[in-house]
């Protein structure tokens, strides 16, 4: 039987759960699809580029809606079976709020590992793959162009060169390359017209070219080989001339570990929270030039925004649990408001620690203990105490307070009394 009660819990929550995850992080795609568009249209980029940049957003966005829809999913959970008085049967058989939970803190437990997977390794990596992109589209080669009267030096072994540049670079006049190779064969390419064309996948960056043609030499025969052509797409490869920093330049894009070894080798040299850079050669690692504070404020926020969901079905129970007379939205805006507000805490204090180099450590694990503190009392509260749970209690607290303020502006009226005649 309890394992069965295990399961119908469990069966409760997973469709608001899958639901919500799903609505949270198609809201939120939408919303970054629109400024990806703007960037695309402004830099003419293909948009298959654009929904590959709005897929490496996934899993950040993801490890957002993770916590919300768990929350939700306990919460509608226990608010559905207590006006159906489905609760009070399951008190009837001897089992309390603390044992009929374990499934959902199990279930908490597995959404813990996967935002720790989602937030300790998947989104540094994508985070990272999202800003190449992002680089190579709006300030990388294609924002740089090509100036005009340059001999410009291709990785491809070509000099290029172009008598006018106009359109920021992107829009090529008179345009001129040469190769000689070891061999001695010698390509040419000349055309009138020529523009650059980004969107491919990889970031190759393409040189489309108008009205020209291409001669080649050969040593051996001592003669040229000439091709016309009216358009001509010529692959450049010139992100190798202007390539993004290597990964790890930015702390969130640190995976779990190379923070904590990071964290750990700034303690053991002594490095205050304040120095800028526990290595600055040029040759050092791109993690090494992360602020130690914003090493240490990020690790620990991670740890801390992980280990918080094991707590999110303890807090969201007694929002849940309702009587029949109770107001049906005071639990649920009252639990995404606590919700919301201790995420935004917990956000403004990484920052602070972040910007000032106070000790992260000690200020977030205070926060999150108080937290953990808070939310396990209200549990125990509304397991033990008899009669109306606490929230509802504080609802008709709240109700009082929301009476005695608009008495303030309630206007007596009166009946007139009469005049004498």
């Amino acid at each position: 039987m309890i394992k069965s009660i295990d399961f119908y819990l469990l069966r409760q929550i997973a469709p608001v759960l899958a639901v919500t995850l799903f609505i949270a992080a198609v809201i939120l795609c939408m919303e970054r699809l629109m400024r990806l568009l703007d960037i695309a249209v402004g830099n003419g980029v293909s948009t298959l580029v654009v929904f590959q940049m709005l897929f490496y957003l996934i899993p950040h966005y993801i490890g957002l809606a993770l916590p919300v829809a768990l929350f939700l999913g306990v919460l509608l959970a226990f608010r559905r079976m207590s006006l159906q008085s489905e609760l009070d049967a399951i008190h009837s058989c001897g089992i309390g709020i603390g044992r009929f939970i374990r499934s959902a803190v199990v279930l908490a437990g597995i959404m813990m590992a996967i935002n720790l997977a989602l937030t300790g390794y998947i989104q540094p990596y994508t985070r990272y793959a999202f800003r190449v992109i992002e680089f190579n589209i709006t300030s990388g080669v294609i924002e740089q162009g090509i100036g005009e009267g340059v001999f410009m030096e291709l990785p491809n072994g070509y000099t290029l060169r172009v008598e006018q540049s106009r359109g920021a670079g992107r829009e090529l006049y008179g345009v001129f390359a040469h190769r000689q190779e070891e061999s001695g064969h010698i390509t040419t390419l000349a055309a009138k017209r020529g523009e650059l064309l980004p969107g491919a996948l990889d970031g190759t960056v393409s040189l489309r070219l108008y009205d020209g043609n291409r001669t080649e030499w050969d040593p051996e025969t001592k003669r040229n080989k000439t091709l016309q052509f009216q358009v001509f797409d010529w692959p450049l490869n010139l992100a190798d001339l202007v390539r993004f920093r290597g990964r790890g330049g930015d702390e969130r894009e640190l995976t779990i570990m190379e923070l904590l070894r990071t964290y750990s080798a700034n303690l053991a040299a002594g490095i205050s929270n304040l120095t800028t850079a526990r290595d600055t050669a040029s040759d050092a690692e791109p993690e090494d030039m992360v602020p130690p504070s914003a090493v240490a404020s990020e690790f620990h926020f991670r740890v801390v925004f992980s280990l918080s969901m094991l707590f999110l079905p303890l807090l969201a129970a007694p929002f849940g649990i309702m009587a029949h007379r109770s107001s049906k939205s005071f639990g649920l805006v009252a639990g995404l408001l606590t919700l919301v507000s201790y995420h935004k805490v917990l956000e403004f204090t990484e920052a602070y620690a972040h910007n000032t180099g106070a000790p992260a450590g000690l200020l977030l694990w205070s926060i999150f203990g108080l937290f953990a503190f808070a939310t396990t009392y209200l549990f125990v509260r509304t397991g033990l105490q008899a009669g109306a749970p606490p929230v509802q209690r504080l609802e008709a607290h709240w109700s009082a307070l929301m009476d005695r303020i608009a008495s303030l502006f309630r206007f007596n009226r009166r009946a007139p009394s009469p005049r004498a005649s």
